[in-house]
């Protein structure tokens, strides 16, 4: 995704912050950052991220790192990603150097997510900044990958979640599949069958009873047809899962016309519907979207359909070294001021939950977890830092506060 995917729990420390929170009118509330273990049973005032985990090192697993995109290796001028993690904290065993030259004259290190340090350390990360866990991605192309490491992201992300008291979910997307070529509901059934020891763990998440599935791609993923979306959501419900569906950010509308084709009849079997929303606005163009698209034209169709709600945040945008034809830093942060409007428009439509478009893609640039500053990037291949003057969690500690308010509205 995506277009443009120690200390037991309850010893963890429980950390409070002093936060306003608006809900029609405006007053000062204390509110706390879930850092104490979460409630899996609910969705409900939750802020969960995107996990891509999906970063090897050079010929690992099945060959596929995603640091590069046309060659085994990360190298000058062939390089993915946009951003580069701070690698502070990192298990040693689980980077390695790159090409690329940092000021000091070191080489910047990159990570494998199949090192079960790298998934732990991430977890804990959302952990102490009060995030309530992630969304695994899980690509329909890789599901029958013998040597991907995606069941070991899984057990991973597993066994962090119930250490830190984070919760977590699987989410499909449908990169990948195609109604011609293969039986996605089939497919989907049997992946889960053979995962019932990741969903059985109490840290996966549960909602109105029924533990939660996302598939993401309906209406962006088109080589899915309209009926085959109507037998797999309809399966997995049949199945008892609690069915999220990610579908292209105009859905309402597509909804609405009833053209023939048109995905209406799959987004209205779902539970809960999320917009992906990642490059539909920019920091001039937000407050319409918001005020429009979310908080009349969405909410209302949602209200009338009867399906709950998510709503997508993200930093910023940029990708232009894995797509070299396109405009660098083309969404860009503004010093985090472009993601703190849409924390705030988030929680002040009160969804279910806020899904944090990623915590880790930096090969689109919307990563929030620790990144290098613009005065640590290597010099010798162009980067996009986060301002100088930022700590490098400062987007966690943002999603954190985010969520801190949208746990206090949902009390």
């Amino acid at each position: 995704m995506k277009l443009f995917p120690m200390a037991p729990a309850f010893l963890l420390r429980f950390a409070a912050a002093a936060a306003f929170v608006c809900m029609g009118s405006c007053s000062l509330r204390q509110v706390e950052r879930q850092i104490s273990s979460i409630d899996t049973s609910t969705l409900n005032g939750k802020f969960l991220v995107g996990y891509q985990a999906w970063f090897r090192r050079p010929s690992e697993d099945d060959g596929n790192s995603h640091w590069t995109t046309d060659m085994p290796s990360p190298e000058i001028g062939h390089v993915g990603v946009d951003m580069i993690p701070n690698i502070t904290s990192y298990p040693p065993e689980c980077l390695f150097d790159t090409p690329f030259t940092l000021p000091d004259g070191g080489a910047a290190q990159f990570y494998t997510n199949d090192c079960e340090g790298v998934v732990d350390l991430h977890f804990k990360l959302m952990a102490d900044h009060g995030i309530s866990g992630a969304f695994i991605q899980r690509f329909y192309g890789y599901i029958n990958e013998a040597n991907g490491g995606w069941i070991n992201i899984l057990n991973y992300a597993k066994a962090a979640a119930e250490k830190y008291g984070r919760g977590f979910v699987i989410e499909y997307d449908l990169n990948g599949a195609a109604t011609s070529s293969t039986n996605v509901t089939a497919t989907f059934l049997a992946d889960l069958e053979s995962l019932n020891s990741i969903t059985s763990s109490a840290a996966y998440m549960r909602h109105n009873g029924k533990p939660v599935l996302e598939i993401w791609g309906f209406g962006i993923v088109t080589e899915v047809t309209v009926d085959d979306g109507i037998a797999i959501v309809t399966a997995l419900k049949e199945a008892g899962w609690y069915v999220i569906l990610g579908v292209q950010q105009a859905w309402h509308a597509e909804l609405a016309a009833n053209q023939s084709g048109g995905y209406g009849p799959v987004y209205r079997l779902a539970d809960m519907i999320q917009p992906w929303t990642v490059g539909a606005y920019d920091i001039n163009s937000y407050a319409d979207f918001h005020d429009g698209r979310q908080a009349i034209e969405d909410a209302n169709a949602l209200h009338d359909l009867g399906i709950e709600s998510s709503i997508v945040v993200w930093p910023g945008g940029s990708s232009s070294n894995a797509n070299p034809n396109e405009v660098f830093d083309h969404f860009p942060r503004w010093n985090g001021t472009f993601y703190q409007k849409q924390l705030d428009g988030a929680v002040s439509l009160k969804p279910n939950f806020i899904f944090g478009a990623m915590f880790d893609e930096v090969n689109e640039g919307t990563a929030i977890y620790p990144l290098l500053r613009n005065n640590e990037l290597p010099t010798n291949q162009r980067f996009l830092g986060v301002d100088d003057d930022m700590e490098p969690d400062t987007y966690l500690k943002m999603a954190g506060d985010a969520a801190s308010k949208l746990a206090a509205a949902w009390q």
